[in-house]
C-alpha cells in the first residue's frame, strides 16, 4: 500500500521528467514543491494546499537555501528531494567555451551538491527524529558510459554519482536517510531542446566526425519514438519511493531498455582490458615492473 502525504521537494519541473515527478506525486495524494527557473511555467499544477510553487536557480546557493527553506515553512518537513534541473552542453571539446563548461558543471554538479547537502540536515535536523528522509539524483546512462561531444555533461554526471555514493557511505544508519542514482536512457522530453551545441572547431566537424554521426543518428525519428516515456520512468521513480520498507532503493536504478545493453558493453570492455592487463597490474604490487 502507498504511503500517502509525503512531502516532495524536485527541481526542474518545468516540463519533462520533473514535470511528470511532481504530476505523478500530486495525484497519488502527496504534497509537492515544484520548482523552476520561471515559475510561470508551473502553470500545469493546480494552486492549493498540497502544492507550492517556487522559483529555484540551482547554480545560486542563495537560491537553493530560500526554496528549501519555504518549503519547510509549507510544509513542516521534506520527505523526497529530487535534483532533476539540467540542461547539456554539446560540442567539440577543444572549443567549447571555458565560462559554458563551467556553467554546465554548476548546474548538473555543484547545485546538486548543494541541494543534497542541504536536503540531509533538514532530514536529520528537521523532520521527526529517524523518519530520514529519501535523496534521488537524476543523473543520466551518460554517468556510467560516455558517447562523444559531451564531455562536460559527462564529467559532471559522473561527479555526482561518485558524490552521492560516497556521501551515502557517511550516513548514520539511524537518521533513516537513503540515496539513489537515476539514470534514464534517452527520454521523450524537451530536454533535447535544451542541449547547447558549441561552436564546431573545423578539425572535428567533418563527415566521419564521431560526434557528427551521434548527432545524425540521434535525429532520426525511428530511433527518437523508441525513447522512454517520462511519465512511466515517473512512475517507475515514485513506486520505488513509496514501496521502500518492501523493497529497498537501489544504490543505481536504470531506466530505458537501451540502458543495459550499454552498460553492460561497456563493462565488458573493461573486464576485458582488466584480464588483459592482470599481469602487469599485479607486479605493481611486487615492486617496480
Amino acid at each position: 500500500m502507498e504511503k500517502p502525504g509525503l512531502v516532495w521537494f524536485v527541481t526542474g519541473c518545468s516540463s519533462g521528467l520533473g514535470k511528470s515527478i511532481v504530476s505523478t506525486a500530486y495525484d497519488a495524494g502527496h504534497r509537492i514543491i515544484a520548482t523552476a527557473r520561471n515559475p510561470a511555467a508551473l502553470s500545469y499544477l493546480p494552486d492549493g494546499p498540497n502544492v507550492l510553487k517556487l522559483t529555484l536557480d540551482v547554480t545560486l546557493k542563495d537560491s537553493i537555501t530560500q526554496s528549501l527553506s519555504a518549503a519547510v515553512k509549507k510544509f513542516g518537513r521534506i520527505d523526497v528531494v529530487v535534483n532533476n534541473a539540467g540542461y547539456a552542453v554539446m560540442g567539440d571539446t577543444e572549443s567549447i567555451a571555458e565560462s559554458d563548461a563551467r556553467l554546465q558543471v554548476e548546474t548538473l554538479f555543484w547545485g546538486p551538491v548543494f541541494v543534497t547537502q542541504e536536503a540531509v540536515r533538514i532530514f536529520r535536523d528537521i523532520n521527526p527524529k529517524e523518519q530520514g528522509g529519501t535523496l534521488i539524483q537524476i543523473s543520466s546512462i551518460g554517468g556510467l558510459v560516455t558517447f562523444p561531444g559531451s564531455a562536460f555533461y559527462h564529467a559532471s554526471k559522473f561527479a555526482l554519482t561518485g558524490f552521492t555514493e560516497s556521501f551515502a557511505k557517511e550516513m548514520n544508519p539511524a537518521w533513516n536517510i537513503k540515496f539513489m542514482v537515476v539514470s534514464p536512457g534517452g527520454i521523450k522530453t524537451s530536454f533535447g531542446s535544451n542541449i547547447a551545441l558549441g561552436v564546431r572547431h573545423p578539425a572535428y566537424d567533418t563527415a566521419e566526425s564521431p560526434l557528427n554521426q551521434l548527432m545524425a543518428y540521434m535525429g532520426e525519428p525511428a530511433i527518437q519514438e523508441t525513447f522512454s516515456s517520462p511519465d512511466q520512468c515517473a512512475r517507475v521513480l515514485f513506486d520505488a519511493v513509496v514501496a521502500q520498507e518492501q523493497r529497498p532503493l537501489p544504490r543505481r536504478l536504470l531506466m530505458g531498455a537501451e540502458t543495459i545493453p550499454l552498460l553492460e558493453a561497456d563493462l565488458r570492455i573493461s573486464k576485458e582490458e582488466m584480464q588483459t592487463w592482470k599481469e602487469e597490474t599485479m607486479q605493481c604490487s611486487k615492486g617496480s615492473i
